[in-house]
């Protein structure tokens, strides 16, 4: 099967979980026999090749006119946000966007023709819908559309009891009307998505999977809890430094390494004299650096406010670190509490911080967490046995059957 994927932030580049679950997707769908490709209009400063071909899979990078004038590599610099707010509210980035998709539209009808494509996947998170005040559409293909569910612009701020930007939800409702069929990487964001927009048509739950390590990873024991994500309030990151403070008190010899994009400016006035002086921030790092620090460490915590099915506790769960996950959004969906996590809401400073202490004190739980935690992932999120539900929902959508 010929499978085309429209993405915008494939690796690498400082992309997130979509980016990196499109990548092992393909990877795997080539493993297996079948043809990937990706075609995405990328953020301003993503960088990377314009086209390369890469483990098999061929992948077209659009721009911006205008991302000429970005050349930080998508930094979040006080200079970057004035440029970005200059474009867009001359109107001149809308003028560029609407001129973009049209130019992506073109390129994916060509390359269904070339490539003989029987299906497109998309995500419905476009950052393309944020940059025009009028309604974005995608052309008409001759292939069927299914748009997977990762969570809209309007999706988090829902969630966040923020107020909808009433033209970034015009053209999300737009294209999950548009669709062939649909699918979610969890029931939770399944549900709320239909709700928000309300959507009638039935979604296919196809959890985010990810590649399982070929070898235990054999690493010195550390003691270090790890956050790992962007530096959003969305993911809690404030909630975890404020509970560090407590921790600091007791356990003043272990460290919190934050690793994930973003400004670590905002977050680090809740952190006291001596707390700010075990937290480290260390930025973007390779998949097998953080791969490596996760094996080693007492835990990792993922406190998010809203989530559709991350990737992060995943990873941590597959090399046997603990995961201390939130209980919000999808979190149930993967963590069953005392089992193979710890489960904690994002607003209880407190609660976060007992249970870092409790995995910190409690090595028969930690490693009953960590094994369980191991058996779940290779059990249930192997991307292996996902590429086979993906090929069966996406050969029923061609037989309309769904």
């Amino acid at each position: 099967m010929n499978i085309l994927f429209i993405c915008e932030e494939y690796p690498p580049g400082k992309n997130g979980g979509i980016g990196t679950m499109v990548s092992t997707l393909c990877n795997e769908l080539i493993n297996q026999g079948h043809k990937a490709f990706v075609i995405g209009l990328y953020p301003h400063g993503y960088g990377q090749k314009n086209y390369e071909e890469k483990n098999g899979v061929k992948i077209w990078r659009l721009r911006y006119l205008s991302d000429f004038l970005f050349s930080d590599n998508g930094s979040t610099s006080s200079k970057t946000k004035f440029l970005y707010r200059c474009l867009k509210y001359s109107g001149i980035l809308q003028l560029d966007t609407l001129y973009s998709i049209n130019k992506m539209n073109r390129l994916i009808k060509k390359v269904i023709k070339q490539e003989n494509i029987d299906i497109i996947e998309c995500s419905d998170w476009n950052t393309s819908f944020q940059n025009s005040f009028i309604k974005i559409r995608y052309a008409q293909f001759t292939v069927p559309f299914i748009v997977k569910y990762n969570g809209t612009h309007s999706y988090f701020r829902k969630e966040l009891n923020l107020s909808l930007k009433n033209h970034v939800f015009k053209s999300e409702k737009n294209l999950l009307n548009y669709a062939t069929a649909l699918c979610s990487v969890s029931k939770y964001t399944g549900e709320v998505t239909n709700n928000l927009f309300e959507i009638n048509k039935p979604v296919k739950i196809l959890y985010n999977c990810i590649n399982l390590p070929v070898h235990k990873i054999e690493t010195a024991p550390q003691k270090t809890i790890i956050f790992t994500g962007t530096l959003t309030l969305k993911k809690g990151i404030l909630s975890l430094l404020k509970a560090w403070n407590e921790v600091t008190k007791i356990y003043p010899d272990v460290t919190l390494e934050i690793y994930g994009k973003g400004d670590k400016e905002p977050f680090l006035s809740v952190l006291s004299s001596e707390a700010i002086k075990t937290v480290y921030f260390k930025g973007h790092v390779s998949q097998q650096e953080l791969t490596t620090k996760l094996a080693g460490a007492i835990a990792a915590v993922f406190p998010s406010y809203s989530e559709c099915f991350a990737l992060a506790p995943l990873e941590a769960m597959s090399v046997g670190c603990p995961v201390i996950n939130t209980s919000r959004a999808s979190g149930k969906e993967l963590v069953i509490d005392r089992e193979n996590g710890l489960l904690i809401d994002p607003d209880d400073i407190q609660g976060i911080a007992e249970s870092i202490k409790l995995l910190i004190e409690n090595n028969s739980l930690r490693t009953k967490i960590a094994e369980n935690g191991r058996k779940t992932i290779y059990e249930k999120f192997n991307i292996s046995h996902s590429v086979k539900e993906h090929i069966q929902f996406y050969q029923e959508v061609i037989q309309r059957k769904i």
